[in-house]
């Protein structure tokens, strides 16, 4: 499975659900964020994905290269990142959803070095006075996590 990649799904009418356990049934993995609710991933070969968006045209939308026309993959490095970033458990969760089309060129690219979110790299942005770790999927979403003491941050 060599040629798997990751992409980005969009269910349709509660198919979230039913649509990631088929996938898991064929063998591909599947990663689903709670704060994201009809957006999960998945890691399979193009020709897969193609086919099953085939089987399933009312069901989903596949997140795409406007340029290409073709689904848009996601760098392993990006999704490994995200998944750490969102799979984190808290009593008062410190994520927040922004929209994916903002631009954020601005602040330093950090990895943080201790605590839960141990090796994530995002970019320092100061939103609503308060200083958050931005992480990206392009395209498809942005969460900010706050709380995050400086001395756990690198510059990349």
């Amino acid at each position: 499975m060599d040629d798997c990649r990751w992409y980005a799904l969009r269910a349709f009418r509660n198919r979230t659900q039913p649509l990631m356990q088929t996938v898991q049934e064929a063998g591909h993995r599947v990663f689903y964020a709670s704060c994201l609710s009809n957006i999960f991933f998945v890691k399979c070969p193009i020709e897969w994905l193609k086919e099953f968006k085939h089987s399933h045209l009312e069901d989903f939308l596949i997140y795409a290269d406007t340029t290409k026309k073709e689904p848009a993959p996601i760098r392993d490095q990006d999704m490994e990142n995200f998944i750490l970033i969102t799979s984190v458990q808290y009593e008062h969760p410190a994520i927040e959803v922004l929209e994916p089309d903002v631009k954020y060129t601005l602040g330093e690219k950090v990895r943080v070095t201790e605590g839960v979110y141990k090796g994530a790299i995002g970019t320092v942005k100061r939103i609503r006075k308060d200083r958050k770790l931005l992480v990206s999927i392009p395209g498809v979403a942005v969460v900010a996590i706050s709380h995050i003491p400086m001395n756990y941050l690198e510059k990349v």
